[in-house]
């Protein structure tokens, strides 16, 4: 998709879209395959992987939501096309692909925040941990069921469920594939917080304006130093790479217009207004 396309929130070909409503700070993206349960193609892959990525371009946006249209958020692989893929000898292909969409949610400059309802499974479940906020509804259902489908799950997805949850919980859904609701979830710490279902839409809009209206280098160099945190006690590379991003954000922040905005707000005991200026 291009570039452009992603900026102006005009409509993706292909089912996955980005919408804007009546805040240009907020992108949300869209997985609109409700008739398969929002089942991934590789097809479906490759485009959320390049909205996520194109978005990252957009300097106005601070905060992206990312839900499934229809009852659930994601039921995982289009086992068709996995069937497929097994046959032709071209798993482990598929299984790249989707590290690279989990990659570039996960570096996306701004929080990503699911919105989960329904079914979060294999694959829907990786995203969600990709995620750095989650908001699910109270009997939504959760689960990495690999054992059942005789896949093997991605080392780097295996390292965010055991840092989300800990190994013994981890173990529970990859060993014995215990299926969490979102209220479990939220107990275990695979999502930020659950909701009435009835509530989850309108919650997950105000959790992503709460971070909109934050200073954005404030909460860029908040989301490259948990990475970096994360990253010392896991198998990720490229933390120089990490840790010199932070540096420049850190210096641009503290140069910034938006500390002294910050320092007056609260002097005269008022809400902030941040531009997101140098």
């Amino acid at each position: 998709m291009p570039a452009e396309a992603a900026s102006k929130g005009g409509a993706v070909a292909g089912d996955v879209r980005v919408e804007w409503q009546d805040d240009p700070a907020v992108a949300r993206v869209v997985i609109d395959r409700a008739g398969r349960r929002n089942a991934l193609t590789l097809a479906m892959i490759s485009e959320l992987r390049d909205v996520f990525r194109d978005l990252a371009s957009n300097t106005e946006i601070r905060a992206v939501i990312l839900a499934g249209a229809g009852p659930d958020f994601c039921a995982g692989s289009d086992l068709d096309e996995l069937e497929g893929a097994r046959t032709e000898g071209v798993a482990s292909e598929h299984a790249r692909r989707v590290e690279d969409v989990l990659a570039a949610v996960e570096a996306h400059p701004v929080p990503v925040i699911a919105q989960v309802q329904g079914s979060a499974m294999g694959g829907g479940c990786q995203i969600v941990l990709a995620c750095d906020l989650v908001v699910a509804a109270e009997d939504a259902r959760l689960a990495i069921p690999s054992g059942r489908l005789g896949v093997v799950v991605g080392r780097e997805s295996v390292e965010r469920l055991v840092r989300s949850v800990g190994r013994v919980r981890a173990g529970a859904m990859l060993l014995a594939g215990r299926v969490c609701t979102g209220e479990e979830a939220a107990v275990w710490g695979l999502v930020s917080e659950a909701v009435a279902p009835a509530e989850l839409e309108d919650r997950t809009i105000a959790l992503a304006r709460d971070v909109a209206a934050l200073a954005p280098l404030s909460v860029r160099g908040a989301k490259i130093a948990i990475r970096l945190a994360l990253a010392a006690s896991s198998s990720e590379s490229g933390t120089d790479g990490l840790a010199e991003s932070f540096a420049r954000v850190a210096d641009a922040a503290f140069a910034g217009e938006d500390l002294a905005e910050g320092i007056r707000a609260f002097v005269e005991r008022r809400a902030p207004v941040f531009g997101g200026r140098r």
